[in-house]
């Protein structure tokens, strides 16, 4: 099988085929402790197909990275919105901080009689003490669809979460 796999005449079965394609050529280079990751350069996201996929040498994490690529375009062409991110090889970071989010409904209401929510964002560590939890904090974006949102664009977005009734 070649090294590339396009989609790009829009046919529905050869994007499919992609699709299938990228997916078997990362699982057959992925391992349970690979030194290796697929990941976007910009933000650190590893996104399907490898979110949770480590490779044991840069060479096999390359050619994940190609069919990633592969991968989200053909998907792309379904869905226009799919976020886009440039791939690259990168060492497995043992100290990366892990995300949770947790968005659910209280039992007040507000003015205009819709229900309070509550979220809360826990961040952790790799050690057993190392995490921060934060209820009902403003929620800033610092990316957009393509690329980092620039200073003033999420410094306007803090001031107005900061500003806004609880």
């Amino acid at each position: 099988m070649s090294n590339t796999h396009t989609a790009s005449d829009g046919n529905a079965t050869t994007r499919a085929e992609t699709i299938r394609w990228a997916r078997e050529r990362i699982e057959d280079h992925r391992t349970d402790d690979g030194e290796f990751v697929v990941a976007c350069r910009d933000t650190g996201v590893r996104p399907e197909p490898v979110t949770d996929a480590r490779f044991a040498s840069y060479a096999d994490a390359e050619r994940a990275c190609s069919a990633a690529r592969q991968y989200r375009a053909a998907m792309r062409e379904l869905d226009p919105e799919l976020t886009q991110h440039d791939f690259v090889v990168s060492t497995v970071d043992d100290g990366a901080v892990e995300l949770a989010a947790v968005r659910e409904a209280t039992d007040s209401r507000r003015a205009n009689g819709l229900p309070h929510s509550r979220q809360t964002v826990t961040l952790a560590g790799s050690g057993n003490d190392e995490w921060l939890r934060v209820e009902n904090g403003p929620v800033v974006h610092f990316t957009g669809p393509d690329s980092l949102l620039d200073d003033e664009f999420v410094t306007r977005q803090l001031d107005s979460k900061l500003g806004e009734d609880a």
